[in-house]
Parts: C-alpha cells; sequence; structure tokens
C-alpha cells in the first residue's frame, strides 16, 4: 500500500512572529505533525518556499517595510530538513518588482524579480538575486529591459544568467548576463519583426544557449527553429522543426538531450493558425502532443498524436462525448485526428526515465462565474446588469505520455485533478518515479490526492490523504493556494493558506495561517 504520511519535530521560534509548533504547544500535544504555521492576515501575503534537497528549503516574503532609498525589505529565512531555522537575511529590493522564477546554479539559488503588471514605471528593471545557502550570503545584479518586453524564460548557467524575452510585433530577445562583473549583452534571436521565444536552455558543456523559436512568415505559414547562439548572439547551430502551413502550430515546446547537433522535441501543437478565417478561436489552444527528433543538426523525423487518439481520451473527454466523436468520424469517412477540441495545457519539463522521455501536460481552462446589480434609467425604471467575474483557471487533468528514443507514443495515462483553481499557471501535479512505478500527486483541500502508474497500467487508483492539522481539535475550513512539490528521496513539501477553527479554544478558536508540512511517502 502506497501512502503519504506526516513526519513529528519540535521547533525554534520564526524571527519574531509567533508561529505555531510543538515546542509552543507543549507535551500536551506530543504527535503533532512536522508543520509550520505562520498567522496571516489574508491568503493574498506573498510567502513563497523554495526546495533546495538536502540543504533545506527557503521560506521568503515581501515585508511592508520601506527603506531611506525608497526600496522594499524582503525576507529569506532558511531550514534544514528537520525545520530547524538556520540563518535570516533581508534584502532591499525595487519596490515594483516581483517575484517570477529560480533556478539552481553551482552553488548558489538564483532568484529573478521584474517588474509587476501594474507598474507604470517606463524603465523596465530587473534584479537577480543570487543565495548561497550554505552561508546566507546575499547577491544582487540588476540589469535594464527594452521597454514592453515580458520575460517568458529563465536560466543560469556557469556564471552567467540568460533572459529570454518576447516583445509584441518586435523580434524576442535573450539578455546574457555576466554575474560577477554584472554586464549585460542582449541579442536578438533573429531577423524580422515577427520572432518568438517559445523555450530556452543553456549548455551543460559550453557557454552556448539553446533555444525554440517560432517565426511568422505570412498569415498563412510558421517556421520553428531549433537554434544554438553563442554569448554575443552569434548562430552557431541552426535547424528547422518542420514548417507548418495552415494545419498545425506548435503551441508549447520543451527539448532536452542536446548534444552535438541532436535534440528530442516534446510539446503540444494546434490546429490551424492564429490569423485564420477562425478568428474567436484561442491562439494558444492544443490539439495533441508532437515528438521531433534532430540529429546532426537535422530534423530527423515529425509526428503528432492527437489528444482524442490516446489510451485515456474518454477519461478526458468524457465516453459519451467519446462516443458521438466516433459516429460523427465514421458517418463522414473521418478519422478521429482530424477533429480537434481545443484545450488549453501547461507542460512540464521532460525527464528521462526508463529509457523512455516522459512528458506530463495539465489541462485547465478559465473559470467565472457571473455577479448581477441593479440600477435605474432615466425614468427611475430598475434594471439588472449582469458581468462576469474571473475566477482563476480551473485544472481538470493531466496527461502522462512516454515517448522512446524515436519520438514515437508509446503510452499514455493520465490523473483527474479535483476541486483546483488557481489564478497561478504552474505545474499542479508532481510526477515522482518510484521503483517501476510513477506516483502522480497533488494537494486539494487539504488533502494529497495521489494515483500509481505503471506506463498504461493502473497500480494504485486515485486515492486521497488527509493533511494531518497541528491539534487534534483543529478542522479546516478552506484552502488557498495549496502547492505540493518534491523536496528529496521520498519526502515532499505541502504548504499554503488554510483557514482553520478549533472549538475546543475558548478565546481566538479560528486562525487564518500560512503553513507548510513534511511528508514522506511510504511504499
Amino acid at each position: 500500500m502506497w501512502r503519504f504520511t506526516l513526519l513529528l519535530f519540535s521547533l525554534v521560534v520564526f524571527y519574531g512572529i509567533t508561529v505555531l509548533s510543538q515546542q509552543s504547544v507543549g507535551s500536551n500535544y506530543p504527535d503533532n505533525p512536522l508543520r509550520i504555521e505562520i498567522p496571516t492576515r489574508s491568503a493574498n501575503e506573498t510567502y513563497r518556499i523554495i526546495p533546495c534537497g538536502v540543504n533545506g528549503l527557503i521560506l521568503f516574503f515581501r515585508s511592508q517595510e520601506p527603506t531611506v532609498d525608497g526600496k522594499i525589505n524582503w525576507y529569506f529565512t532558511c531550514y534544514d530538513t528537520n525545520f530547524q531555522q538556520k540563518w535570516v537575511n533581508n534584502v532591499p529590493m525595487n519596490s515594483e518588482h516581483d517575484y517570477r522564477y529560480n533556478r539552481d546554479g553551482t552553488d548558489t539559488l538564483a532568484l529573478l524579480f521584474v517588474q509587476g503588471s501594474k507598474s507604470k514605471n517606463p524603465e523596465n528593471s530587473f534584479e537577480i538575486l543570487r543565495i548561497v545557502q550554505s552561508t546566507g550570503t546575499m547577491i544582487l545584479n540588476n540589469g535594464i529591459l527594452e521597454p514592453g518586453s515580458v520575460v517568458d524564460a529563465f536560466s543560469v548557467q556557469k556564471g552567467r544568467a540568460w533572459l529570454g524575452v518576447n516583445i509584441k510585433d518586435q523580434a524576442g530577445k535573450i539578455v546574457n548576463m555576466e554575474l560577477k562583473q554584472g554586464i549585460t549583452r542582449p541579442f536578438s534571436l533573429g531577423v524580422g519583426n515577427r520572432i518568438t521565444l517559445l523555450w530556452m536552455q543553456p549548455d551543460t558543456s559550453s557557454l552556448f544557449i539553446s533555444a525554440i523559436v517560432g517565426r511568422q512568415i505570412s498569415k498563412k505559414i510558421n517556421e520553428y527553429y531549433l537554434v544554438q547562439y553563442d554569448t554575443n548572439g552569434s548562430i552557431k547551430h541552426e535547424s528547422l522543426i518542420g514548417t507548418q502551413s495552415g494545419e498545425r502550430t506548435l503551441t508549447r515546446v520543451q527539448g532536452t538531450g542536446l548534444n552535438n547537433g541532436s535534440a528530442m522535441l516534446l510539446g503540444s501543437y494546434g490546429q490551424g493558425l492564429p490569423n485564420s478565417t477562425n478568428k474567436n478561436r484561442p491562439v494558444e489552444v492544443s490539439t495533441g502532443f508532437f515528438a521531433s527528433t534532430i540529429q546532426n543538426g537535422s530534423q530527423k523525423s515529425i509526428s503528432y498524436y492527437n489528444f482524442l487518439e490516446l489510451q485515456n481520451a474518454s477519461s478526458i473527454v468524457g465516453e459519451e462525448d467519446m462516443m458521438n466523436l466516433k459516429k460523427k468520424a465514421l458517418r463522414k469517412n473521418k478519422s478521429l485526428s482530424e477533429y480537434s477540441l481545443d484545450y488549453s495545457v501547461l507542460l512540464h519539463d521532460i525527464f528521462f526515465y526508463n529509457d523512455q522521455y516522459i512528458l506530463t501536460a495539465e489541462f485547465f481552462s478559465p473559470q467565472y462565474h457571473t455577479e448581477s446589480f441593479t440600477d435605474f434609467d432615466f425614468y427611475g425604471r430598475p434594471y439588472t446588469n449582469n458581468y462576469s467575474v474571473f475566477d482563476g483557471y480551473r485544472f481538470y487533468d493531466a496527461v502522462v505520455a512516454g515517448f522512446d528514443l524515436e519520438g514515437k507514443l508509446l503510452w499514455d495515462n493520465y490523473i483527474e485533478i479535483r476541486n483546483m483553481v488557481s489564478f497561478d499557471l504552474s505545474p499542479k501535479v508532481i510526477i515522482y518515479p518510484s521503483v517501476n512505478n510513477l506516483v502522480l500527486c497533488y494537494v486539494s483541500d487539504g488533502k494529497i490526492g495521489s494515483k500509481i502508474i505503471q506506463e498504461n497500467r493502473v497500480v494504485e487508483k486515485l486515492d486521497f490523504t488527509a493533511i494531518d492539522l497541528f491539534y487534534p481539535e483543529d478542522k479546516l475550513l478552506s484552502e488557498n493556494k495549496g502547492t505540493l512539490l518534491h523536496w528529496y528521496g521520498n519526502y515532499f513539501l505541502s504548504f499554503g493558506y488554510q483557514e482553520i477553527k478549533n472549538i475546543a479554544m475558548e478565546t481566538n478558536n479560528k486562525r487564518l495561517v500560512f503553513y507548510f508540512s513534511k511528508l514522506r511517502f511510504d511504499q
């Protein structure tokens, strides 16, 4: 039987803030979970956690403390794997900057901060904070981006930071910063105005960076290239990834195995072009998976797999809808691959497992609710106005697929995502290799949902394990921004905002907290 287990702990106090911990509870509750609770006023506060493997974790947040030069203090705390506090530091940062990405360097953790979406400052600045985890040393770099630049990719390798930016109606750019000297060198992705960065990754053995770019040739033709640049932007290698004309466009792309002009590219594709006659069709919806192999600088193969043709398609689409589509295709003498249900998908990074490339895609859609209010016309007559309110993105399924070394789809499986609405478009499902199985898991409503698969076979069906609260009498009322991350080995971190009620307490029997817990996955 597979299950998640919460561990036990004792803990010191979190720099001046009253923190609920086993130490503060005392001997009346000797079996409390390994959990920290920080009182909060709302779920809109800025607590974040970055797991750092066996080195522990970093907890950080934006304070309300201004500095004399108009900046804002961010606080960073490092904990070891037993939740013992190692160090605390604060860093003054630009008050208009928001946290965006983090990446592991050789001996540091690099965090990227960019201007928030509400900023009106024409100077499009950014900051890169490097944290030496062993000592708590903070090193800050800053730079300027072109107006209108949106950072869509961030990497750190060999003492350099790489920022991939897209600019509306212009060619995208890659910004290369030497972190030690703080020298920034931006370069264009190519010649022309409509060149978009889809993905990038620095090489581990050189100072080159590989990127996948899309070039719009005309209203009916898009081209995609795997390009390798040096630090000055000179193109060292360039491989055409097929020409998509009229029928298919690449919507999401991931690359792996980049070496000597060879690579495996996996991602999702859509039917038709963004500028096609169907103007109501969303730009980034996807129809299925694609796989492309690059060898010796040239594309060897490219294959497309419609979501409707997957083994688990009926579980995603619904059995009745799937049956109706098959009947429709049969009547019109067509194949299912000619149809598209246009899903919005979020791709995970590719990983290699059991001689296969594993790709995961999470399916989501925007969710709204309608609100009404009564107003009066010129003559005083009442009428009702209705308007839609955006609730966030509802995630409802994740598909896992295995591809061989030639890009052939070998199998697919899925996990249902229940009660998951988020404003954050980041992966919600963890894919954890265990022995010869894959564990698919996520957190929702204070519970861990997990499913065990072995390729297309289900070892254990979707099951839910409640995350223990601090007191035995605690009752979870609501959860917001719940997150599950793999930490190290078979240990995981769950965290988020929870509203908890405890009728056994005479006073303050309801609390809102940011919590984080350590969990162990047992077979």
